[in-house]
């Protein structure tokens, strides 16, 4: 007898006047197969709650709208939405930014892949697409490669992502005197992104909900990290795509200490740095002779960068998340 299908409850969330990708980003789900979707409104615009709420009242029930009393930031919005998302009944929540696009065929991946490590024995368990900024054939490929040989710092002794070790190995590898290898961990993960996560309910149950002090940024690494840091498997599937676009960015790309002294945002700077840090000191030792060497690299990067990009205010705001990342003071910060 062949077991039926489990059934997937869809959440996203949005805000501002973005319903028009956030409903595209519907349409993928339901032609995916998803069950029923919930797209949590954080604070959008009238033109746009009215075009969410027409598109609920026409699906007979597929498509429900929750609208926070307030925009809190993302992370109590997804954390709203994992929890609804949960309470439907369905055996499986799957979760997309309202402008992840999932390519044909991604759902029915995730969905293999998880079921496939139940049978070997793991019940703690969750799935993450492959994200591209577009569907080009050449894209796709290119971002598979370089995530195979991709090294995140190991957050149990790095400081605000910077890890010796790994600095000096990306510095040879740019230069060309080292080659980048495979990572030894496959498609194990240290953690996700919300865009594209697939989890049974009973999963996302178990380990809680996000942590909603984080506001902005990071609490998506930090919810979906509980996952292997209690025994279970994280997974990327690399041949579950989901179209991620990279549009214009508060921080640009490349060496990041660098971006952030380049960043136009203070507040999400400071969010996203300070989220991370604490994320860091919270895992293994909060204070080792490696970390104290990471931060005085960081301390020592953060200088060069001012001298180098004449830009002195990122470093105040830096000051401040690396000051409140070590009190431990998280939750909304208003006086940007």
């Amino acid at each position: 007898m062949i077991d039926p299908r489990p059934t997937v409850a869809g959440a996203t969330v949005t805000y501002g006047s973005r319903h028009e990708s956030c409903l595209a980003v519907v349409e993928r789900m339901i032609d995916a197969g998803v069950d029923t979707v919930l797209i949590v409104d954080n604070g959008s615009a009238p033109p746009s709650s009215a075009a969410l709420d027409r598109v609920a009242a026409e699906s007979a029930g597929r498509v429900v709208v929750h609208r926070m009393p307030r925009n809190e930031g993302s992370a109590p919005a997804f954390g709203a939405a994992i929890a609804r998302a949960s309470a439907t009944g369905a055996d499986y929540v799957w979760l997309l930014d309202d402008d992840n696009l999932p390519e044909p065929g991604a759902l029915e991946r995730l969905l293999s892949t998880d079921r496939a490590l139940r049978d070997a024995g793991h019940d703690l368990t969750a799935v993450a697409p492959l994200r591209v900024p577009d569907a080009d054939a050449a894209t796709i490929a290119d971002v598979a490669a370089e995530e195979r040989v991709r090294e995140s710092p190991r957050e149990s002794i790095s400081f605000a992502g910077v890890e010796a070790g790994l600095f000096a190995r990306r510095f040879l590898e740019r230069t060309g005197l080292r080659r980048p290898h495979a990572l030894a961990a496959g498609d194990d993960l240290s953690y996700a992104p919300y865009g594209g996560l697939l989890a049974r309910a009973e999963v996302l149950r178990r380990i809680g909900q996000p942590r909603a002090d984080f506001v902005l940024y990071g609490d998506d690494l930090e919810y979906t990290a509980r996952i292997p840091a209690r025994g279970g498997r994280l997974v990327h599937v690399r041949d579950a795509v989901v179209v991620d676009p990279r549009g214009e960015r508060w921080m640009p790309p490349g060496f990041q200490v660098r971006a952030m002294f380049l960043s136009t945002n203070p507040a999400l700077l400071y969010y996203f740095l300070r989220n991370r840090l604490h994320r860091e000191l919270a895992t293994g030792r909060r204070w080792s002779v490696l970390r104290a060497v990471n931060a005085a690299l960081f301390l020592a990067l953060c200088l060069a960068c001012a001298v180098a990009t004449r830009r002195w205010r990122p470093m105040r705001v830096i000051h401040r998340a690396v000051r409140d990342a070590l009190s431990h003071r998280l939750g909304r910060r208003v006086d940007f």
